[in-house]
């Protein structure tokens, strides 16, 4: 799971979540989107992995206001045969999101 408290507004940190989302690969589909007046955003994207062949999902929930954002994402899915292993996919996705994040944010 990444967690992470941005000193930025929840506008920006929706471009900022655009932004990295688009630099994780191309087999990146936007699963489904929800915006809310509230301060709450929610991004569910899914992404191709050859080495598991199948999908593996990252839902990223943004909340905050004008002056501070927190982001959480969860990656699910990904497994691979009878044991559903992942091969790490799940903790791989979670960590290139992060670093694009953090890339963002200096």
């Amino acid at each position: 799971m990444v967690d992470i408290q941005m000193a930025l507004g929840l506008d920006e940190v929706k471009e900022c979540i655009r932004a990295a989302v688009s630099r994780l690969g191309s087999s990146v589909e936007i699963a489904g989107k929800v915006e809310r007046d509230e301060g709450l955003y929610v991004l569910v994207i899914e992404k191709f992995y050859l080495r598991t062949s199948s999908y593996a999902s990252l839902t990223i929930v943004a909340t905050g206001d004008d002056a501070a954002s927190r982001v959480t994402a969860i990656a699910s899915g990904s497994g691979d045969g009878l044991l559903n292993l992942s091969y790490g996919v799940k903790k791989h996705l979670e960590q290139d999101f992060l670093e694009e994040m953090e890339s963002c944010s200096r």
